[in-house]
């Protein structure tokens, strides 16, 4: 599957793991997010329509939400792994290693947004942020999430984590 096919939605104990996952160019909703104001049993049917309506994957750390959404023909993932990594392992065993684990500017790891290349005449709204090293402007392209402004780059951030991502090719 490509990464337009597969879509997520991660549970509340799979935070870091959305997040990995947009980086990686994949739509995942956090649960968090959906704002759900109602009791845990009724938040979990919540999460298990929203996935069905939106053909998404459920990945949860939670058995019961597993059983009941697989009753109501949701497709979902039992993740066991504690640590992001082992989740992602996770995943790469379920899908016969077709996730992606090479970074792509294409969503916005904080809120799932798509996100665009800042083109050339915009320097300006990258001088405007505080935690855009000043320096690079100009010497890489940038990217900016349409809803919430976020600006991103490949930095030494995107180095460690490519690095952190070999590791699981290599297992």
């Amino acid at each position: 599957m490509t990464i337009e096919e597969l879509r997520f939605i991660a549970d509340r104990m799979l935070g870091k793991l959305s997040t990995w996952l947009r980086v990686l160019g994949y739509d995942t909703v956090y649960a968090a997010d959906l704002n759900v104001n109602s009791t845990e049993v009724d938040e979990d049917k919540a999460i298990a329509d929203f996935t069905q309506a939106e053909s998404r994957v459920l990945l949860t750390r939670d058995k019961e939400l597993v059983a009941a959404a697989t009753r109501e023909g949701v497709q979902c993932l039992y993740i066991k792994a504690d640590d992001v990594m082992a989740q992602l392992n996770e995943l790469l065993l379920y899908y016969n290693d077709n996730i992606n684990l090479e970074p792509v500017p294409a969503r916005c790891s904080e809120c799932n947004a798509r996100i665009r290349k800042v083109e050339e005449g915009e320097a300006d709204m990258l001088m405007n942020k505080s935690y855009v090293p000043a320096s690079i402007i100009g010497h890489c392209d940038f990217w900016i999430c349409e809803h919430c402004g976020r600006i991103y780059w490949e930095g030494s951030h995107w180095q460690n984590m490519r690095k952190m991502l070999n590791q699981l090719r290599t297992h």
